[in-house]
């Protein structure tokens, strides 16, 4: 989840997968790029057919057109663009038509433009841009009388459609490879999350193990110094482990601990942090609460141990300076204590 005080901007990608803004990026690139060419055709020696003025006039527009799709990439949504190319094939159509050509090179825009569609737009959108393109060039081919009409038409449309057909199946076939990429990749990430908690986890209990533990004292210590609370601290061991695994079996020790963690779970604030740190011993951090409320905690908890067994506890304060080693060196020496006043007890240090 995002830190708070963060904005965070989400751009939703089109049916292509691309954002709109690269969308209008592009299409003001087909723009710019046709109007540029369309201009040094212009400049360099050409056909006497052309009509040099409407044709400086076609360049103006698409010109317009770059401009108004780089001021829509910022300021429109990208369901405008879907009409707004009906823009590019008029231009197209319109060159064809004043060049006098109706096979010259500006027909070759209308491969831009098939192939464009094809890429960003939804497949019903890019089949009515085809059709588009199919019925504007009938016509120019119509208006100017060319000769073998129909030969033309088929070959220019037929390369077209042929082109958006190789760029469709490209498109679609590395776009599955992406998210099936992507796919793996996520699995691969979930993976590695329930690794990382799985490596955090003790098998037998489901509690936190040493090593989580450790993570944990330390989270929890920088959290008392940054807002000057209290931290306490508590190593619990059970009593007589040993003599109640000779007796009722190691499985049965299994149960218990399993048992004696789920209990204590149960008898602790949301806050407090419960560890097996190693074999019958259990390691407790109290954030925020002071030995005496500390010690209360601890009490229930004792008094909760399952099956009638007891344990031991040493239990500790945070000095507000000491390393987390040396404050569960101290927890150490206090449930020492503990085990030779006679276990079955809290010791405070």
């Amino acid at each position: 989840m995002p830190s708070e005080g963060v904005k965070r901007t989400t751009t939703v990608p089109d049916a292509s997968g691309e954002s709109p803004q690269f969308m209008w990026w592009m299409a003001a690139v087909l723009f710019g790029a046709g109007a540029t060419i369309g201009a040094v055709s212009l400049i360099v020696p050409h056909p006497a057919t052309f009509d040099d003025s409407a044709l400086w006039q076609n360049i103006a527009l698409a010109y317009a057109g770059t401009a108004f799709c780089l001021f829509a990439a910022a300021k429109l949504p990208v369901t405008l663009l879907y009409p707004f190319m009906l823009v590019g094939i008029f231009a197209v159509t319109r060159a064809a038509y004043y060049s006098g050509e109706p096979s010259g090179f500006y027909t070759l825009f209308y491969v831009w433009i098939g192939l464009y569609a094809v890429f960003f737009f939804p497949r019903a959108l890019a089949l009515l841009s085809l059709g588009a393109i199919a019925v504007a060039y009938a016509g120019v081919l119509i208006a100017l009388d060319a000769s073998a009409g129909i030969a033309r038409w088929v070959t220019t449309i037929g390369t077209v459609a042929l082109g958006a057909f190789l760029i469709d199946s490209l498109v679609s076939r590395v776009r599955r490879i992406a998210r099936e990429s992507a796919e793996i990749a996520s699995e691969r990430a979930d993976l590695m999350t329930a690794l990382a908690e799985v490596a955090r986890t003790d098998d037998l209990t489901g509690l936190p193990n040493r090593r989580s533990w450790d993570e944990s004292l330390e989270r929890e210590l920088a959290r008392a110094k940054r807002d000057s609370t209290p931290l306490c601290v508590g190593l619990a061991d059970l009593d007589r482990f040993k003599d109640y695994n000779d007796g009722h079996g190691h499985q049965a020790g299994d149960r218990l601990l399993k048992q004696m963690a789920g209990t204590w779970g149960a008898e602790l604030r949301a806050t407090d942090v419960l560890a097996r740190y190693g074999g019958e011993e259990f390691a407790l951090a109290f954030a925020a609460c002071d030995l005496k409320a500390a010690g209360v905690l601890v009490e229930r908890l004792r008094a909760s141990t399952p099956q009638g067994q007891t344990c031991s506890v040493g239990l500790v304060r945070w000095n507000g300076s000491e390393t987390a080693e040396a404050l569960v060196n101290r927890a150490d020496k206090a449930l020492y204590e503990a085990k030779h006043a006679g276990r079955d007890r809290v010791i405070f240090a």
